[in-house]
């Protein structure tokens, strides 16, 4: 961005011009030429590419190490590096997911690495920080890399990244989160600093409804369901959509089990789900506590049509040896993410097939959603190169508003236009499949959300 003062003059003269041709008194002519401007602010991104660029911390003139976490990074060892802070939860309610998120990011970056970086720079993810899914351990994990990381690559979970916001504000710090909360596609909630990417909880939720609606198992129409979900922008976002659909499709509401993480209760969970039956319920949960919900009412007999939220799934559901294999696999159990699986036909799919494969065997989704959570960030850091500004103050304001995309993994995405993607993948899950899940419906978007008013704000 140019100087305050320099950008001034620029304007100034072209006003003087403007008021010599309409006659307001300007008695001199110029044949200097006149450099023409487009303005930019917190609200626009560089719209030029620089011929320098302008850095700041987290962005060395050295190399990016060889590898990190056990993962190369692929950096040019003739290229300086970014390097991107993780904020990740590997002792709490999502460390069974968390490996894989962690594994599909860093195996993210080793592809865009080895085909040239971002704007002569290598990117590198630093060492993990485990937040154990807890808000005062996701601050202190930020407070122990906010001086080493030009961005963050992940800061997992709604309410954990919410807490920290004034840090990142100050910092200026953006982050890709590892949530998909309504608020994040709003300036209001995200202040320009969450790079948000797929189908928000509120929108799966709508489309979880509507598609059971109309894709109905069950020998008798759906008219009862449950909700149960964490407390919070995860569970809240979650429960709002269902709760919209449900009255576009006239059904009742016949309980929901929505208490604060902490307090989560399994034997209460499945409790309702045996003694108040419903034709349908639809949890957002962690997969470990997924599992023993559901469980613990299959022991008493109960097992109801049930619509997963994203992060309630696990591939593991499915492979041989898992108790529950033939409850999940029994066409009775759903499942909703905000990118098609594994083996989808996509070009970012099939790079990050061709990336993985060269490490792991695994074709988990959660190794997906890692993959597909930083083609927004890279898209960001490209404008920020384009804009000569690869300071955080830069790389936010390029996030404030540029088109991002993802080789078909997701629709193309204009950050920062207050309003939130809509586009659902549902899946059923099957364990002759390597991802575990067979595909249903690709970018799904029911009648309640193509009904209700996006801009009106976050559902939750």
């Amino acid at each position: 961005m140019k100087p305050m003062r320099e950008r001034g003059v620029i304007i100034f003269s072209i006003l003087l011009l403007v008021l010599a041709a309409c006659g307001g008194g300007a008695t001199e002519e110029t044949s200097e030429p006149v450099e023409e401007v487009v303005a930019e602010s917190l609200d626009s991104p560089a719209v030029t590419t620089a011929k320098a660029v302008k850095t700041g911390k987290g962005i060395t003139d050295e190399p990016c190490p060889e590898a990190v976490g056990g993962i190369p990074t692929g950096a040019n060892p003739a290229q300086g590096c970014i390097y991107l802070g993780l904020l990740n939860d590997y002792t709490g309610p999502f460390a069974a997911a968390s490996v894989a998120l962690e594994t599909g990011q860093r195996a993210f970056w080793l592809y865009v690495n080895s085909t040239g970086g971002i704007g002569g720079y290598s990117v590198a993810i630093s060492e993990g920080q485990d937040t154990a899914y807890n808000p005062q351990k996701h601050l202190e994990g930020y407070n122990a890399i906010r001086n080493d990381v030009a961005a963050l690559a992940m800061s997992i979970g709604t309410p954990q990244t919410v807490f920290i916001l004034d840090e990142l504000d100050a910092d200026n710090m953006v982050t890709a989160p590892m949530s998909w909360y309504s608020g994040w596609s709003y300036k209001s909630v995200d202040r320009g600093l969450v790079v948000e990417f797929g189908s928000a909880y509120c929108a799966d939720g709508m489309n979880a409804a509507d598609w059971i609606a109309d894709n109905n198992p069950l020998p008798s129409p759906i008219g009862k369901i449950g909700i149960i979900a964490y407390q919070g922008d995860y569970g809240g976002d979650w429960a709002a959509g269902v709760r919209e659909a449900a009255k576009k499709n006239g059904w009742k509401i016949a309980w929901e089990y929505i208490p604060p993480i902490t307090e989560f209760d399994v034997a209460q969970a499945a409790g309702l789900l045996v003694t108040d039956p419903v034709d349908a319920y639809f949890p957002a949960l962690s997969p470990t506590l997924m599992a023993q919900v559901m469980g613990g009412a299959a022991q008493a007999g109960v097992t109801p049509l049930a619509m997963l939220a994203a992060p309630s799934f696990n591939d593991a559901f499915v492979q041989e040896g898992f108790a529950l294999k033939g409850l999940f696999e029994s066409g009775l159990v759903y499942n909703l993410a905000f990118v098609d699986p594994y083996e989808a036909d996509t070009p970012g799919h099939a790079a990050m097939r061709a990336t993985l494969g060269s490490f792991t065997e695994s074709a988990s989704t959660f190794l997906v959603a890692g993959w597909s959570s930083q083609y927004h960030l890279k898209g960001v850091l490209e404008a920020a190169v384009k804009g000569g500004d690869l300071t955080r103050a830069g790389i936010r304001r390029a996030a404030s508003n540029v088109n991002v995309e993802s080789d078909g993994m997701m629709p193309t995405r204009e950050l920062g236009q207050n309003r939130a993607d809509t586009e659902s993948s549902i899946g059923k899950p099957d364990g002759s499949i390597a991802s575990g899940v067979q595909l249903l419906s690709s970018r799904y978007v029911g009648k309640t959300a193509k009904a209700y008013d996006w801009e009106a704000g976050p559902c939750s």
